[in-house]
């Protein structure tokens, strides 16, 4: 008995001696009144299902958040899941303030976090506190160097929360500026993230500030822009740097003045001379940074597996169980969790004999705050039958690669049964009717397309056959062969676009690529993104060309891989590629 005791508890100790905790971190020694600062709640051991109770933060202003990444940490009995929850604050005034503790709720239990005591106070009493010789880098004194001033004050860092993944699993970047000194900061090139699916947090527009102290030094800090980066494929790729021209104001008198920022996007001229002699032109980047990305494990890979990496769930419905014959129903298959939902394909379907399926309609909902993306991705089957009778839609599969655990595992649906009675309904699936009702509404716009394009081709063959003064007409354009225009080449993608064609980004990535066959020779095994910095770099061609139409050809990618809607602008989309199409 005393033996069988000992083994149940060899085999509970692991259990008992795991605790759940929560932890509480500030991004600050100090708080400053008016100005933002980022409080860290760590849950350690807690389950998805487990609600998080936020504090109130009462004499704060919730800026932003909450934001969260999840992961794993290793303890004694092997690893533990770790989730992070964040939330930027503003302290409204100087003084203490207690901040209550969050909590947890666990079944029927709540877990709570102790208080946090932050002292907040003035601006004034923080430049004392930090270095009151210095609280001011606006003066330039006799015989300092202001680019070594400048080093010592403006700068950039870009932080990744890890740099070693799996395929499908989300890197966040943050790229942040740093600076004590008086300046417009103009971001003239945004890194370009090869391989990865582009998921955007923070942009320059949500204008999130706070302060650091940096060796005892108070920065002013701007969060430029956050990213979730999502894998496409195994291998090292690196972030480019995001690089940016600062123009910093001096003065040469003895003059406290505090420093303030500008951050702009592609505003400034770069090879504009400064304004005065007390200004001075800086650049500064990020450091460029490598992610390894790990292949998915082969051993044990399910034959459905299509690249989902996360925790997923799966669920179907019909929205109608009973139908008319030649009736358009719809098939919906939800998938809900976690991971990489803009990279998800639909499930595979098998559709029983005497129903016909058309392609689905994919509608997203998620919490682009969460890390990784959190919410639900469906994709809705339109499927007509002029068959009367009783269907079973099978047990619909979805196979997905857990990082957590290292593991793939499947998730099955339960059968679906729908009934198509004797009475007959004749309508078009209601995809196929959008379609042909926008090519009704816009009927006259391609007409006018057309007449528009054939007075311009007319004018243009005129210009060409009419002989310019002192020039023998059989010497004009000798040994030329007529170029294809862009407006030619992109017109396919134009229709498409006003028709509400899916084939629209098939089109604006063919078009690139004939585009760039006509001009730099690349067909057949030189079309990819290694021979065309090659075929540019020769021809001298401006590296901003290069990333732009990368940018533009991954769009296209996404949007043809996913089929799903992505939001973009479609007009954006078609005059960009035009104006990079110019320029080679």
């Amino acid at each position: 008995m005393a033996r069988i005791n000992i083994i149940l508890l060899a085999l509970l100790l692991p259990f008992v001696g795991r605790a759940q905790t929560i932890k509480t971190n500030l991004s600050k020694q100090f708080v400053i009144a008016g100005e933002s600062f980022t409080i860290y709640y760590i849950l350690e051991d807690f389950k998805d299902e487990d609600e998080f109770i936020a504090p109130s933060f009462k004499g704060f202003k919730v800026v932003s958040g909450p934001y969260t990444n999840n992961g794993t940490t290793p303890d004694r009995y092997g690893t533990k899941p770790i989730k992070n929850i964040q939330f930027t604050l503003e302290a409204l005034y100087p003084g203490k303030f207690v901040i209550d503790g969050p909590s947890v709720k666990v079944s029927s239990r709540l877990i709570k976090s102790p208080d946090v005591v932050v002292d907040v106070v003035s601006k004034k009493e923080t430049a004392r506190k930090a270095d009151p010789e210095a609280s001011s880098e606006y003066f330039l004194r006799p015989g300092e160097n202001p680019d070594e001033k400048i080093r010592k004050n403006l700068f950039m860092k870009v932080m990744v929360n890890k740099k070693t993944c799996f395929v499908g699993e989300p890197v966040v970047a943050t790229y942040k500026l740093y600076s004590r000194l008086t300046s417009k900061s103009d971001i003239v090139k945004n890194p370009g993230f090869y391989g990865f699916t582009v998921q955007d947090m923070i942009s320059l527009s949500d204008n999130i500030a706070s302060t650091e102290i940096i060796d005892g030094k108070v920065f002013d800090v701007h969060t430029v822009r956050a990213v979730q980066l999502y894998p496409l494929q195994a291998g090292e790729f690196a972030i480019d740097p995001m690089q940016v021209v600062n123009k910093v104001e001096f003065s040469k008198s003895a003059v406290n003045k505090k420093s303030e920022h500008e951050i702009v996007e592609g505003v400034v001229d770069e090879k504009e001379s400064p304004r005065n002699a007390n200004e001075v032109v800086y650049n500064i980047s990020t450091e460029k940074i490598t992610i390894h990305v790990k292949p998915l494990p082969v051993l044990k890979k399910p034959a459905g597996f299509s690249g989902a990496t996360g925790r997923f769930s799966i669920r179907t419905s019909l929205e109608k169980p009973q139908m008319a014959r030649n009736e358009e129903g719809a098939f919906v298959i939800t998938v809900s969790g976690k991971g990489n939902f803009t990279q998800l394909s639909a499930p595979a379907v098998a559709w029983p004999d005497g129903i016909e399926n058309f392609e689905p309609i994919i509608k997203d909902s998620l919490d682009k705050s969460q890390t990784p993306l959190k919410g639900s991705r469906s994709f809705r089957f339109p499927f007509i039958s002029s068959r009367p009778g009783t269907y079973t839609l099978p047990t619909v599969s979805f196979s997905f690669f857990d990082p957590d655990s290292n593991k793939y595992k499947t998730v099955n649906s339960q059968p679906a049964e729908v009934i198509i009675g004797n009475t007959e309904r004749k309508e078009l699936p209601k995809k196929e009717q959008a379609i042909v009702n926008a090519r009704q509404r816009d009927y006259k716009s391609l007409w006018i397309y057309g007449g528009i394009f054939l007075v311009v081709l007319v004018i243009i063959l005129l210009q060409f056959k009419r002989p310019s003064k002192g020039v023998p007409l059989k010497n004009m354009n000798a040994g030329k062969e007529p170029a294809i225009s862009i407006d030619q080449l992109l017109q396919p993608a134009r229709f498409a676009m006003v028709a509400g064609d899916d084939s629209f980004y098939r089109l604006i990535q063919k078009s690139i690529w004939e585009h760039l066959n006509n001009k730099l020779q690349l067909s057949g095994t030189r079309m990819n993104k290694d021979e065309l910095y090659r075929a540019m770099n020769e021809k001298g061609k401006d590296r901003e060309i290069y990333n732009g139409l990368l940018d533009i050809l991954q769009q296209c990618e996404t949007a043809m891989f996913t089929k799903a809607e992505l939001g973009l602008d479609k007009e954006e989309l078609l005059n960009r590629t035009r104006v990079l199409l110019s320029k080679i």
